[in-house]
């Protein structure tokens, strides 16, 4: 098989990639549904119990992304891949051979460091070996990954869990992990990177402590935008319904709240498809500053929403907005850093969007209590539009 920089994006390498890292994002969404409901059912508990259990993964993986990353420069992907889906698999096996509170609380932690480590290797495989002129394209295509696997993880789950048992939703995820694995072992890495830095002189990349800084320094601006942004969608998912009922917005039918969510879907997944070259055509930091405006007119809309047509635009919006801003993003995190530093990077940028998706379930509940829905979604607009301010175009890269 050939590698990903020989087919660049139309090449079978590169997709062979993206259906691994979509097993992965299947294995993860499979699992946590059904958690609430063996809660309760086949182990004592109730739904704080359940919830705690479920948020094991995220805090897992937040601490699991940058540690993938610095991994991946140090040893390369291809290790750290192996290695994040033998430990996934090994949690996966582990609740699956015996269902107690203990177990299923350190599968949770296992499965989500690993699964976390393996998203963090593919996307670094994916900046590593893709040209820069087509990064952006690559990265959003990539993420309808996460997409793919949210559509199809929870129905997944939900129906072996209803025909099988609990024990084969494990087994089932186990399986579908390795044959991740054993997918992207099939394309083959091109070995050290090369990079054209023009006139820039390509120096060592500082080390140690002074080597963190510099990833820090690098990643701060667009990992802080990125945090503000995934709280926002996070708000979003937690108390849009809530929202939405309470102004009158119908909770069941075609014209139901519920379906706001998915317009919001559908308009990720077509704007990225058909604004993929968007990016790389017009620079991260012009797409990132409209982006932004536009998921914040969108987060506007649903805070004045009293019926489901304007919902629907704001959902609308709010998923045109959000589709640049992944790839957008992740090129402004990781491009001005050396190429040997770049997977350590993606790691911290990826953990602090975790934690912009923790913070805005987390704090959404008392931003509510201070302020009522409404407000707290036009608060959160006009953080994204305060964000634009950080953003400085650096047209020539640093490598360090």
């Amino acid at each position: 098989m050939r590698s990903i920089s020989e087919g660049g994006t139309r090449g079978a390498a590169f997709w062979l990639i993206v259906v691994a890292s979509t097993l992965g994002n299947i294995v993860n969404s499979s699992n946590s549904p059904i958690i609430a409901r063996i809660v309760g059912a086949e182990l004592p508990g109730d739904d704080a119990l359940a919830g705690m259990l479920v948020s094991l993964s995220a805090f897992a993986s937040i601490a699991a992304m940058p540690l993938a990353g610095a991994a991946a420069d140090r040893w390369s992907v291809r290790p750290v891949l192996i290695a994040a889906s033998v430990i996934a698999i090994a949690g996966l096996v582990l609740v699956a051979s015996a269902l107690t509170v203990p177990t299923l609380a350190a599968s949770r932690i296992i499965v989500g460091a690993g699964n976390a480590a393996v998203a963090t290797a593919l996307t670094a495989w994916v900046v590593a070996e893709i040209p820069h002129r087509e990064r952006g394209r690559a990265l959003g295509l990539f993420g309808l990954s996460v997409w793919v696997g949210l559509a199809l993880g929870p129905p997944l789950g939900d129906a072996l869990y209803r025909e099988i048992g609990q024990q084969s939703v494990w087994i089932a995820s186990a399986a579908l992990q390795l044959t991740g694995l054993l997918i992207a072992l099939l394309v083959r890495t091109r070995g050290p990177v090369k990079v054209d830095t023009g006139a820039i002189p390509m120096q060592a990349p500082a080390e140690g402590l002074r080597g963190w800084l510099v990833i820090l320094r690098a990643v701060a601006v667009p990992g802080g935008v990125a945090l503000a942004a995934w709280a926002s969608e996070a708000f979003m998912i937690a108390f849009l319904l809530q929202h939405l009922s309470r102004n009158g917005v119908a909770s069941e039918g075609i014209f139901g709240a519920a379906n706001v969510f998915t317009i919001f879907a559908v308009s990720v997944v077509t704007a990225r498809l058909l604004l993929s070259n968007l990016t790389d055509r017009l620079g991260p930091v012009v797409v990132t500053r409209w982006a932004l405006v536009m998921v914040a007119a969108g987060m506007l809309t649903l805070a004045v929403s009293e019926s489901f047509a304007v919902a629907a635009l704001g959902g609308m919006l709010v998923g045109i907005g959000y589709s640049p801003l992944y790839p957008a993003l992740t090129m402004l995190a990781t491009e001005h850093l050396h190429p040997r530093r770049r997977s350590t990077g993606l790691g911290v940028f990826a953990a602090l969007t975790s934690v912009g998706h923790a913070l805005g379930s987390l704090l959404g509940g008392f931003f509510i209590l201070l302020m009522g829905e409404a407000w707290s979604f036009a608060t959160l607009a006009a953080v994204l539009l305060l964000a634009i301010l950080l953003l400085r175009d650096r047209r020539r890269p640093r490598l360090r």
